[in-house]
């Protein structure tokens, strides 16, 4: 958490609810703007006016009790001005001058603090350690897994499309199940549920299963135009989101810890 500004005590901050209500608040940072504007701190209305801070209850191991101005940032923003504290002076200048002119209008302060938010993310399906695979498989679920750590899950689209198609390949291979060299991974799964002798087998609900695989054949075919034209495998203009793009890993993950318990079991 940083501290941009802090008053007299102690410097420990337990965050508590926010303690004024969304209008009272909108007002009275309104005028404060404006008041600031009025004797020429543009700078730091602007900051201010900009900056979502909410009011915020806190407390500290003395029990005391006091309110902060608030802002939980995200992780650009976070660091923007965590550099921006760190080398330029006039930020904590500007919020004594926040905090001093928030007191004009009854709104007593003693910190303004920014943390650092926790982006909520999407659950991800964990990597299968597959029965039957290839040293391209392997390395493309390695790089999958280190795109998405690093840089989100539409930088591991490319990666999980290719080790999705190479183990297909690979298990059409083992199978001896013959397919063009450029058959793709609809395909190829299509091949695999009707001629692989672990797939086509009936079992309970056989019916039901039919149509559930029938229904992540298409799920494939449309796998293969978001791989081309909304992912970093082409220079496209609009990317993925980070939602999106981890349902289409997740989905080829499931698909793989289905064919892998399936046709190693």
């Amino acid at each position: 958490m940083i501290r941009l500004y802090e008053g007299s005590g102690s410097s420990e901050i337990m965050l508590g609810q926010p303690c004024m209500d969304d209008d009272r608040w909108a007002n009275i940072k309104a005028a404060a703007v404006r008041l600031m504007r009025k004797r020429n701190q543009n700078g730091i209305a602007d900051f201010l006016e900009k900056t979502p801070f909410e009011v915020r209850a806190g407390m500290n191991s003395f029990n005391d009790d006091f309110s902060l101005l608030y802002y939980a940032a995200p992780i650009d923003d976070y660091v923007d001005l965590s550099a921006q504290v760190s080398t330029q002076g006039h930020v904590k200048v500007w919020c004594r001058i926040i905090v001093q002119t928030l007191s004009e209008f009854g709104c007593y302060l003693r910190f303004i603090a920014v943390e650092c938010a926790i982006d909520p993310a999407p659950s991800v399906v964990p990597t299968p350690n597959l029965a039957i695979t290839s040293d391209l498989v392997e390395r493309a679920l390695d790089e999958t897994e280190r795109a998405v750590a690093q840089h989100g899950g539409v930088a591991g689209v490319d990666r999980a499309h290719t080790a999705f198609h190479g183990y297909l390949k690979e298990i059409c291979a083992k199978a001896q199940i013959p397919h063009n060299d450029d058959a793709d991974i609809t395909q190829l799964f299509k091949l695999l549920t009707k001629q692989h002798p672990a797939l086509t087998e009936a079992g309970p609900r056989g019916d039901d299963i039919t149509k559930i695989l029938r229904g992540m054949a298409a799920i494939l075919d449309a796998l293969n135009p978001v791989r081309n034209r909304a992912t970093l495998a082409h220079p496209n203009a609009v990317l993925l989101p980070d939602a999106e793009a981890m349902l289409a890993i997740n989905t080829i993950r499931t698909l793989l810890h289905y064919l892998n318990a399936k046709i190693s079991g």
